[in-house]
């Protein structure tokens, strides 16, 4: 298995192949596969569908003004770009961003890789757990139910903690 850094955003998971989408590239230039090993290639998928919309959205404005076909052709083609290019740009900047927030987050409290990580301890040497009732009560489900309110709504005091967290059984 490669080696990975320690906090990598990326929308894929370990059991996704290519998505289909990467086969509709041209192979000229090694587009296809630089796109397919990519971790921003989400990026250049949204990028893409913002441009085609953009500039598909120009080019029928600009027939609905009556403007020739083919000046209509070449505001919608040069609006895709003008649209895809620096959406690109933003998504990947915001994806590198938040690639560096979580490291920085993550050598700022001292976690460690997951492959790091030492062996659970098992329940029955645990110094805090000793016996089965301890067991139970870590199988516990604890669900707190508060409607949401906003800002400008009234804003409840404060409730009764059994009324709030009621035992959910599984």
């Amino acid at each position: 298995m490669p080696e990975t850094p320690s906090a990598k955003v990326s929308d894929e998971s370990p059991t996704s192949a290519t998505p289909t989408w990467i086969n509709l590239l041209p192979e000229w230039g090694g587009i296809r596969e630089n796109v397919a090993s990519s971790p921003f290639r989400w990026c250049v998928r949204e990028s893409l569908l913002w441009g085609v919309a953009s500039g598909t959205t120009m080019g029928l404005h600009r027939l609905r003004m009556k403007s020739r076909p083919f000046f209509a052709f070449n505001v919608a083609f040069g609006t895709t770009f003008l649209v895809a290019m620096p959406s690109y740009y933003f998504c990947f900047k915001r994806r590198e961003h938040k690639e560096a927030t979580i490291e920085m987050m993550m050598r700022a409290n001292d976690f460690e890789n997951v492959e790091e990580m030492p062996e659970e301890i098992p329940v029955d040497q645990h110094p805090f757990m000793t016996s089965e009732e301890d067991e139970k009560k870590q199988r516990k489900n604890f669900v707190a139910r508060l409607k949401e309110k906003k800002e400008w709504q009234k804003q409840d005091g404060m409730k009764n903690v059994e009324d709030v967290f009621k035992k959910e059984d599984n």
